[in-house]
């Protein structure tokens, strides 16, 4: 969510996608979590 965040010319793009992926997960389960107490 920056500059620091540009991937350079190159094969990086998935690990920004892939991390993407671990954050949506990981925020789901936050929410899972906060509705089943």
């Amino acid at each position: 969510m920056g500059c620091c965040n540009q991937a350079p010319n190159g094969g990086t793009k998935q690990l920004g996608l892939l991390f993407k992926l671990i954050a949506a997960i990981f925020i789901v389960i936050m929410v899972i979590g906060y509705f089943s107490n």
